[in-house]
């Protein structure tokens, strides 16, 4: 059984980036533009190195970027949380979840979820980025970590590129039962339709989606285009 690690080991062995099986992702949504959400990341796997395979996650650092406010972090089973103020030309709010003393496990076996609640942007349709850090400690009592901080330009919701995807949420409109008409801004190109799968239908032109299966089918059936992605500038209806 690996002894109970202090905070001053923590603080001051040696730290090596490492690799993961799965990533850390934003677990909890819908989430709309400016109102007040609790956003849950989940810490799906530890971290593996070469000296000791996959090891218990010990520490959980996330960047909130400034675009969303009014922060407060959620003190979680895996351990209280901390929040401080990040100012400079990228602000943001850091929060650290370190995991209750004499709760680290010898490798790799549980699925964490941490949270914080803070109020997003008035800005339907874009993507913000958590980048996220885990840290674990091997049998040697290294310190060793993987971060998911890779950011997307593109235009869907997902972290892409190469590394490791940072966390990362889009922003919703608002929403009443029955038919809502969006607008997409400029330079907003929905390729993702999954953002949509809460809804009944989503319509643009002349296709459709369907998370469902049978509606799918239907719309389909209709002869109409299987809706894959929406323009910039684009007026559509989503029935929720």
């Amino acid at each position: 059984m690996k002894k109970v690690l202090k905070t001053s080991l923590l603080a001051s062995s040696c730290i090596f980036t490492v690799a993961v099986q799965a990533h850390v992702g934003v677990a909890s949504g819908p989430h709309f533009a400016n109102k007040t959400s609790i956003i849950e990341l989940s810490i799906p796997h530890g971290c593996t190195d070469k000296v000791s395979g996959s090891e218990d996650t010990v520490r959980i650092v996330a960047k909130v970027p400034s675009s969303i406010t009014s922060v407060h972090a959620i003190d979680a089973v895996f351990g209280q949380a901390t929040a401080v103020f990040v100012d400079g030309e990228h602000s943001y709010n850091e929060i650290t979840w370190v995991k209750t003393p004499g709760t680290e496990r010898d490798s790799d076996t549980q699925y964490y979820k941490v949270a914080f609640r803070g109020k997003l942007p008035d800005a339907t349709f874009s993507t913000v980025f958590i980048p996220t850090t885990q840290y674990c400690i091997n049998d040697i009592e290294q310190e060793i970590s993987v971060s998911w901080d890779v950011e997307s330009s593109g235009h869907d919701h997902h972290g892409g590129g190469e590394g490791n995807p940072a966390p990362s949420l889009m922003v919703m409109p608002a929403r009443t039962p029955g038919w809502n008409q969006y607008t997409t801004g400029a330079d907003q190109h929905l390729h993702d339709m999954s953002i949509f799968n809460d809804a009944e239908i989503v319509w643009w032109d002349d296709a459709a989606f369907s998370s469902n299966v049978v509606t799918q089918e239907l719309i389909e059936a209709e002869g109409k285009a299987a809706l894959s992605e929406i323009h910039d500038n684009a007026s559509f209806w989503v029935k929720y």
